[in-house]
């Protein structure tokens, strides 16, 4: 509407002036080198302004000219980063409706057209990794790195996670560490490279990296104490499977309080002491301790695997114990135990019997029958090798069976 009022306007002027010089009577007169040229005001206004639109016509002329090419190749550079970001937004579609290959190719083959090729190449990565393409997806996301450098950290994880998705845990583990090494605080590298530790079992590398984890990575605390466990009880199953005690204390050294103080992994580190040095004392003075504070079965059954040094001071403190919980079957057996290596047999037969009355594990069975045997006493250590197999095997003992065999124990 602009334009058409200002064009009239000027229409207005032109037949303004153009009446105005028609009425004008004045001449305008050129004398150049003895020529001389006479015409009207009229005219040679008109000439003027005509030369004058001819130069100027002339001049854009020469400027399309002489800027011609830059304008078609800025035009053309323009059309394509245009057609790149139609591309880009189709390809994001595809994506998210599930048309992977649609979405590779669109994202693929505009990337070197865009002003954001970063973004091309990843979607392409996941497009080709949704299609099972493990080679054009690690292809992408070179050329992701290759064309933005500075993007480095986003490209890794998004790598790191498509090996994670995948299952390669391996490849992830790699992946992540080096980008733990130059970004050591980084909330998503701790995460999935912890991820990646649990699933690979690489205990002693999540020790290590768990402090960091627990300030940075922004895990629930539930996770990160599930993390802490897992990596102290890994740690040290593996020392002790490799019977390296130093390795396994050292571990055990380097352990916060708190998770000293786990039961999960407490009874761990005892179980590797006691797998290589069943008489170790650090594992009794633990145990001691444990049962004063918890009094549970389960570390009554490692106190049982103990190998004292002194087992008459340790029965001495059992019996102790005795008097406070006098119908513990799994007490009793240690008391056994410990009676046995003491070479105490009369008091040995005494707990075993008790504590096999009682509902003890089938162990106070063998272990009575094969004292009665080795005192001389083969038909009533017949019986309890019968009644130990009975009862790991979880069978009812036949009735007349039994009555024949308590005859048999009484006689002899």
């Amino acid at each position: 509407m602009k334009k058409l009022f200002l064009i009239l306007i000027v229409l207005l002027l032109s037949v303004l002036a153009a009446l105005w010089f028609h009425d004008q009577t004045g001449y305008v007169l050129v004398h150049v080198n003895g020529l001389s040229v006479q015409a009207s005001l009229f005219l040679a206004v008109g000439v003027l302004l005509a030369g004058a639109l001819a130069l100027y016509f002339l001049l854009r002329l020469l400027w399309v000219l002489w800027h011609g090419p830059r304008d078609v190749r800025g035009w053309w550079h323009q059309r394509r980063q245009r057609l790149a970001r139609s591309r880009l937004l189709r390809g994001m579609r595809r994506l998210a409706e599930g048309d992977f290959r649609g979405a590779e190719q669109d994202l693929a083959r505009a990337a070197p057209n865009s002003e954001t090729p970063l973004l091309h190449y990843l979607g392409s990565a996941m497009a080709a990794h949704r299609e099972g393409a493990g080679q054009r997806r690690d292809r992408y996301l070179a050329l992701a790195d290759q064309a933005s450098p500075e993007a480095r950290l986003a490209v890794g994880l998004v790598q790191a996670q498509l090996y994670v998705e995948e299952g390669q845990y391996e490849a992830g583990f790699a992946t992540l560490n080096v980008l733990q090494e130059r970004w050591p605080r980084q909330a998503r590298v701790l995460e999935l490279l912890a991820l990646c530790c649990e699933r690979l079992g690489e205990w002693s590398r999540l020790l290590e990296i768990m402090p960091v984890v627990h300030r940075h990575a922004g895990l629930p605390r539930e996770r990160v104490q599930q993390l802490e466990r897992a990596a102290a009880c890994g740690a040290l199953n593996q020392a002790a499977a490799a019977l390296d005690r130093e390795q396994l204390r050292r571990i055990w050294a380097r352990l916060p309080r708190v998770l000293c103080q786990d039961r999960a992994v407490l009874a761990v580190y005892v179980d590797g002491l006691l797998l290589c040095e069943p008489s170790s004392e650090e594992a009794e003075r633990l145990l001691r301790k444990a049962l004063s504070d918890d009094w549970d079965t389960r570390w009554l059954e490692r106190l049982g695997r103990l190998v004292p040094r002194n087992p008459a001071a340790l029965l001495s403190t059992v019996e102790g114990w005795l008097k406070r919980h006098p119908e513990n079957p799994e007490l009793l057996l240690v008391a056994g135990k410990l009676s046995l290596r003491a070479e105490l047999w009369g008091q040995a037969q005494s707990f075993l019997e008790a504590a096999e009355q009682r509902g003890a594990p089938p162990e106070s069975s063998y272990l009575l029958a094969a004292l009665l045997e080795r005192l001389g006493k083969e038909q009533a250590a017949c019986v309890h090798y019968r009644r130990g197999l009975e009862r790991a095997a979880g069978l009812e003992p036949v009735a007349e069976l039994e009555q024949v065999h308590r005859g048999a124990a009484a006689n002899a």
